[in-house]
């Protein structure tokens, strides 16, 4: 696989959560005030989604403050 089309380790886990929620990207792009496209750039390291990272943690439920070295 090329490395562009490799998820983060953020990426990885927002994907599985997204999964365990049955959510899907476009619903989540609505609830955090974003697009698909930004949503995958930034699950995929081409954005940095500084904005936009905590606010998908918070949506997902996902703790950021229990490694952030994954993020």
């Amino acid at each position: 696989m090329s490395k562009l089309n490799e998820l983060t380790p953020f990426g990885r886990q927002v994907k599985l959560r997204l999964l365990e929620v049955g959510m899907d990207a476009r619903e989540l792009a609505d609830r955090v005030g974003t697009s698909p496209v930004q949503i995958s750039r930034i699950l995929h390291g081409t954005r940095p989604g500084k904005k936009q990272i905590p606010k998908i943690a918070r949506e997902l439920n996902i703790d950021m403050d229990r490694d952030q070295t994954t993020f």
